[in-house]
């Protein structure tokens, strides 16, 4: 989609993009969007088959089984010890957002004009409730978001409509007073409400990025 580049804001009404609930969101860093569990496991990688008595007694990743078997002791050739092929396995699980949201982040360099960040969203397929990204600096609020499928930038008219990518000027998104606030719908009646807020943003924007974010579960 074009980019809207920045501009002085046309006045606006107090629900366009719908009203969003004056409830205190909560602070995140950006770290947040990346922690997970990581937890190693020995795990079967094979079918299981017969291994030797002598095997299972000098492999530690074999002593349960080993001791399950109907093996007399390692020398023993009669009996054998059943199992399988292990090897040891990460799993990487998200830690989700503290209302249970995943939110990805890719930052491309260079990918716009020095003097402008952009910024977009992205919800992912199974994400249908609207979402909202807004850049609050510099006297602005500069907002993207979208809603079963469609996306738009400011505000909902034809002229924005499929548009997910905005933009402020460099100098706003690095001062020290800029921040991005996360919104979504919540509850039976769908209300707008503010869920989170991203300070400190010079720590990984600079002039030219694009930061896209993809709401990928609510």
């Amino acid at each position: 989609p074009e980019t809207t580049q920045p501009q002085q804001p046309a006045p606006q009404q107090e629900d366009e993009g719908g009203t969003v609930s004056a409830m205190a969101a909560t602070a995140i860093t950006w770290e947040d969007f990346t922690r997970a569990h990581t937890t190693t496991s020995l795990t079967c990688i094979s079918a299981r088959y017969a291994h030797s008595c002598a095997f299972c007694a000098s492999n530690n990743d074999y002593q349960l089984e080993y001791s399950n078997s109907w093996c007399t002791g390692p020398n023993d050739t009669f009996n054998s010890c059943i199992t399988c092929d292990k090897a040891w396995l990460t799993d990487i699980q998200p830690i989700y957002l503290p209302d249970g949201d995943l939110i990805n982040v890719i930052v491309e360099h260079n990918a716009a004009s020095p003097d402008v960040v952009e910024f977009r969203l992205e919800s992912g397929s199974a994400v249908t409730w609207w979402k909202q990204v807004g850049l609050v600096g510099g006297g602005d609020h500069w907002k993207v978001w979208n809603e079963n499928g469609n996306s738009w930038c400011n505000w909902p008219s034809a002229s924005t409509a499929n548009c997910n990518t905005n933009s402020q000027w460099t100098s706003i998104v690095t001062g020290p007073g800029s921040y991005f606030v996360f919104s979504k719908a919540k509850g039976v009646f769908a209300v707008h409400t503010e869920m989170y807020k991203l300070y400190n943003l010079a720590d990984r924007l600079s002039g030219g990025d694009r930061v896209t974010f993809r709401w990928t579960k609510d």
